[in-house]
């Protein structure tokens, strides 16, 4: 957590000291992200870094923390009773999101690039964290589903669970490999990651949809 240092900077340099280094963190690894280059590009003492945070780690889980919360405000008052089936409650999660993307570009690039920055080696201990948190909530959400009598009962929630969330994971990892979208080059020019994609991004949401409701819906 930030020191009482940080919490006193003047809003204008906090931005611009987080700003740089979710930049930083979005365009490499947690292991290759270097505090030393930004903190040459913002004309500070590497120093500084110590007197706002403990150290790399502890910074790096602040920004995750803040880019959560972030997002929380665009998805967190969805609630799946609101819609008439789960697939449309899982679109809209998307369809939110892409607001969330475009209206804060850095904090979605630094999420997009999340799961890849907690496998580096030196901090490869908090994937196996954040993984199992993860696939809960999915599994959470298949438990809800199988309770109401949606999803299938044959195959165990976790076992669904995980499949929703590799099939989310795989969604961006397909525009991705097809070049539908470049995140190196869009947060270059300071665009979101789905810029002038959003449909592409949410046509794509419907077609895994399909797939997935013809594997989870209760037959």
């Amino acid at each position: 957590m930030p020191k009482a240092t940080f919490n006193k900077l003047k809003p204008d340099k906090r931005k611009q000291f987080t700003d740089a280094f979710l930049r930083e963190f979005a365009l490499h690894s947690y292991d290759e992200a270097s505090l030393t280059s930004v903190v040459s590009e913002l004309g500070i003492a590497k120093g500084s870094v110590y007197q706002y945070f403990a150290d790399k780690l502890d910074l790096f889980t602040y920004l995750v923390g803040e880019c959560g919360a972030v997002k929380a405000r665009y998805i967190g008052h969805l609630k799946r009773t609101d819609f008439p089936d789960f697939w449309l409650y899982f679109r809209a999660l998307y369809e939110h999101g892409v607001k969330f993307d475009l209206e804060n570009p850095l904090q979605s690039h630094f999420l997009h690039k999340l799961v890849d920055n907690i496998n580096s080696p030196s901090i490869q201990h908090l994937y196996k964290n954040m993984l199992d948190q993860t696939v809960t909530v999915f599994e959470k959400m298949v438990e809800s589903e199988i309770a109401i009598g949606k999803f299938r009962r044959d195959i165990p929630a976790k076992t669904q669970g995980f499949f929703l969330y590799k099939a989310s994971l795989a969604i961006n990892d397909q525009l991705l490999a097809l070049g539908e979208i470049d995140t190196k080059k869009s947060i270059e020019k300071g665009l979101p990651v789905f810029h002038k994609k959003e449909e592409v991004l949410l046509r794509t949401v419907d077609q895994y949809i399909e797939i997935l409701k013809a594997a989870l819906d209760k037959r």
